[in-house]
């Protein structure tokens, strides 16, 4: 999948078909032309230092606290940034998703640490948490899918029995237990109610080819983020979705509050969007450097509660908080 845009050129892309992720090479936007981002290669996860100071890893670290002063929390340096969930046991526990595994941090994203998924191929384009049990946790991507059972420290590969093995968005529904979501790339939106075990077709209506992510609110709320059609809502449990207000720029991640059903988060190549209203309007938030807002999550506790990676010129993934929904960040 590739987002395209005559405006703004794209620092960094996810990893888009199952062809561009078996060729591993990263490719940038051209000014003007639009062309693709493509993350791949051996994982490399290192910390940066600043704009341009960086330094290989320790064995067990991915990220060291960025300097402060701006709100932000830490930076990450992998070759691409897929996927966040917060743990709803733990504030401080975030899992982060890329083209190589699950990096995890216990202490608010200020520092992160390697789990067991750190393979070349482990690619966790989409994550979720599960509500009910919060040991619990799933990672799916290009011809993977993971299961953790101890909150995301370590990492086991099941077999999801769906018609394709591109997964381009994954999520947890909060409030049905076992229940996950996944976009199968050129055969839609399925449906597990034992989760993952068996799958069934959700949507009853073609979707978008260009889906890259997927969220879960309560009540069978769920949210598509499509980069040629926006954010798309079903409030079926993804059997019929229709389009919310416009929102400006290629959408590049969404966020679904589980404590708000009509709580929901955009991210751009220009910066974060909020809706209070299950996306009929939207409001942008300004994020202190700006940049691509690539992956978001929310605290399933506090609708206002919110992390974002956002990815500019450097090819950092600079990592911030809000307590307040966007209004302010703070690295507190």
């Amino acid at each position: 999948m590739s987002a395209r845009s005559n405006r703004t050129p794209t620092v960094a892309r996810r990893g888009g078909s199952a062809q561009e992720a078996r060729g591993r090479n990263l490719r940038w936007w051209i000014v003007g032309i639009a062309a693709v981002v493509v993350a791949a290669g051996l994982v490399v996860a290192f910390v940066a230092r600043g704009s341009s100071d960086s330094q290989s890893l320790p064995a067990n670290a991915a990220a060291v606290t960025a300097p402060g002063g701006t709100g932000e929390l830490s930076q990450l340096r992998t070759p691409d940034f897929h996927s966040l969930a917060i743990s709803p046991a733990d504030p401080n526990t975030i899992l982060y998703g890329h083209h190589g595994g699950v990096l995890r941090s216990t202490d608010g994203g200020r520092t992160w640490e390697k789990t067991t998924l750190t393979g070349a191929t482990d690619d966790a384009m989409g994550m979720g948490i599960s509500l009910s049990d919060p040991k619990i946790a799933f990672a799916a991507g290009h011809g993977t899918f993971f299961r953790s059972s101890d909150a995301g420290k370590t990492w086991t590969s099941i077999r999801a029995r769906l018609p394709g093995t591109d997964v381009h968005g994954m999520a947890v529904a909060p409030d049905a237990a076992g229940t996950l979501y996944a976009n199968v790339v050129g055969f839609g939106l399925y449906v597990s109610k034992d989760a993952g075990d068996s799958w069934a077709k959700a949507n009853s209506q073609a979707l978008p080819g260009d889906v890259i992510q997927v969220s879960a609110g309560p009540g069978g709320r769920v949210y598509l983020a499509s980069a040629g059609s926006g954010i798309l809502r079903s409030d079926d449990g993804g059997v019929t979705f229709r389009a919310t207000a416009k929102a400006g720029g290629n959408l590049l991640t969404v966020a679904a509050s589980a404590a708000e059903a009509d709580t929901v988060y955009a991210g751009t190549e220009t910066g974060l969007l909020a809706s209070r209203d299950g996306g009929a309007t939207w409001t942008e938030r300004a994020l202190p450097g700006g940049g691509q807002m690539m992956v978001s999550a929310v605290n399933p506790r506090d609708a206002n509660d919110l992390v974002v990676v956002a990815v500019r010129a450097d090819r950092a993934g600079h990592v911030f908080r809000s307590r307040d929904g966007g209004a302010s960040w703070t690295n507190q």
